[in-house]
């Protein structure tokens, strides 16, 4: 008798270190001067801590290595409106969440600018019937870690006396290239799995 073996759930996310491919410092003063332009939606909602990214070079720069790196997953992955700053100061911490949008399921990213020591790791956060699995990581200044935008995720509390400085932005198959994406998923299922239905 054969069978075929098929897995329920194959999820990932990957971690680059991008700091000297990159103007860190000159991002971190970028950004610092832009913190007081809020995305704020709402106390309640996670966007609180978010400020608008700033265009400058540097910044720019980074953007643009973060393309090529989601590129070489999806080259039909292109970014939903626009990456953003988010501050989070210190005793603070950034509440379970996920990016995911209507529609089929993307990429997301977060850069850390900065990372000071005991300033709140991210964590991800799967559940499997009774099985809940964490996905610790301890970033350093210039990690770059990309995940599936559905993946349930926080940070833990900021316990240093710095301000934590990361940039986020995802990036979703565009309605018309569905079909492309399909037919040439790269290594984009690594990350999102599939889901029936999507």
């Amino acid at each position: 008798m054969q069978g075929k073996f098929f897995p329920i759930i194959l999820i990932g996310m990957s971690r680059y270190c991008l700091l000297d491919e990159v103007d860190n410092q000159q991002i971190i003063a970028d950004v610092l001067e832009e913190r007081d332009i809020k995305m704020n939606f709402g106390s309640e909602d996670s966007s609180i801590e978010d400020s608008f990214l700033p265009k400058t070079p540097a910044v720019k720069q980074l953007l643009g290595k973060i393309d090529i790196i989601v590129k070489s997953i999806n080259k039909h992955l292109v970014m939903g409106d626009e990456a953003w700053t988010h501050l989070v100061e210190p005793n603070q911490s950034t509440m379970f969440h996920t990016h995911q949008d209507p529609g089929p399921p993307g990429l997301s990213f977060v850069y850390w600018a900065n990372f000071p020591k005991k300033s709140g790791n991210f964590v991800g956060i799967l559940q499997v019937d009774k099985y809940r699995h964490f996905q610790e990581v301890v970033p350093k200044a210039g990690d770059l870690v990309v995940f599936p935008t559905y993946l349930p995720h926080m940070t833990a509390r900021n316990c240093s006396n710095q301000t934590r400085i990361s940039i986020s932005g995802n990036y979703y198959p565009p309605l018309d290239k569905l079909d492309a994406v399909k037919k040439e998923p790269g290594t984009l299922l690594n990350y999102t799995g599939i889901i029936n239905g999507r």
